[in-house]
């Protein structure tokens, strides 16, 4: 319990820190303070990620039995970001409401900005000890599949605002690719067994 109250007051620090500190550095200092700050948390988030993604095991025999935890993770990760979609909506003048160049720029910026709360569950149980339970297993399930939709999302996104361009198609062709090996070696490394 002790280290969910480290790690809930540690996110409510950074969440207090990161609105004083623009002021608090001025325009010189903090554009290069952002940079780094940027780099450090890519750095961070892309090692969790791996983290995540290395311990993620799923019986590939059985994908269709994962169809309702895809449709779960994809409702997690859809109604925030609707959410947050209206409410950048609603905060612009009111004939802006109905413009769709508007709701383009928004849809594509509130993706960014919705909480999704899988990932922070999946490390919270994690810190309390309970990586054994059926309800870590069945979290991370979820986060992982949080995670694909918000790719598999983001690329039609884009597509849709930009028009398919050779940089979205390069990187069409990189997600599919990464995602059929993925898919072939998902579950393909087993560490030795420890004999005792």
């Amino acid at each position: 319990m002790r280290k969910i109250i480290v790690f809930s007051l540690c996110l409510i620090t950074g969440l207090i820190i990161s609105q004083l500190l623009p002021g608090m550095l001025g325009d010189a200092f903090y554009p290069d303070f952002s940079t780094a700050v940027k780099f450090t948390l890519s750095v961070a988030l892309a090692y969790i990620m791996i983290n995540v993604g290395r311990e993620f095991e799923l019986d590939k025999k059985q994908w269709r039995s994962y169809s309702r935890d895809y449709y779960v993770a994809m409702m997690t990760a859809a109604f925030p970001w609707l959410f947050v979609a209206f409410y950048y909506m609603s905060l612009l003048p009111e004939n802006l409401f109905w413009d769709w160049e508007a709701w383009k720029e928004n849809l594509l910026l509130s993706r960014f900005a919705a909480p999704t709360s899988a990932g922070i569950l999946f490390a919270m149980l994690a810190a309390v000890g309970l990586k054994s339970s059926w309800v870590y297993k069945k979290i991370q399930v979820l986060a992982i599949f949080d995670d694909l939709d918000t790719i598999l999302l983001m690329i039609p996104l884009q597509i849709f605002m930009v028009g398919l361009h050779g940089e979205l198609l390069i990187i069409l062709v990189v997600v599919i690719l990464l995602l059929v090996f993925g898919w072939k070696r998902l579950n393909a490394y087993r560490p030795a067994s420890k004999v005792v």
